[in-house]
């Protein structure tokens, strides 16, 4: 298990479809809880820097749902990282990555 008492994570989609209601673009991928899981998912979703603009993917503790208004985000705040063109291509499925195994 990845840590030891801790809930699982939740991976989320979101699609910016205008046409839609935000919380109707937001979409469970998936829930994990093993390494051997995480990497199974991982391997399986398209990469981030492959995802079309507009589209994001979340990971957040099971139960929590990626959005202000869960009371457990309250004090929470988002990462964001600005990448040139040719970095987004080069770094930045190498970063998400990197991301995701620090907090996991």
């Amino acid at each position: 298990l990845l840590g030891s008492g801790t809930a699982g994570w939740a991976l989320w989609f979101f699609k910016n479809d205008r046409s839609r209601a935000w919380h109707d673009n937001l979409q469970l991928v998936t829930k994990f809880d093993t390494v051997e899981d995480f990497w199974a998912i991982y391997s399986h979703i398209k990469l981030a820097s492959k995802l079309s603009p507009g589209c994001d993917y979340a990971l957040f503790k099971d139960g929590i749902e990626p959005m202000w208004e869960d009371s457990r985000n309250k004090r929470g705040g988002r990462w964001l990282i600005s990448l040139a063109k040719q970095q987004r291509h080069s770094e930045l499925d190498r970063l998400w990555l990197e991301t995701l195994l620090c907090l996991i």
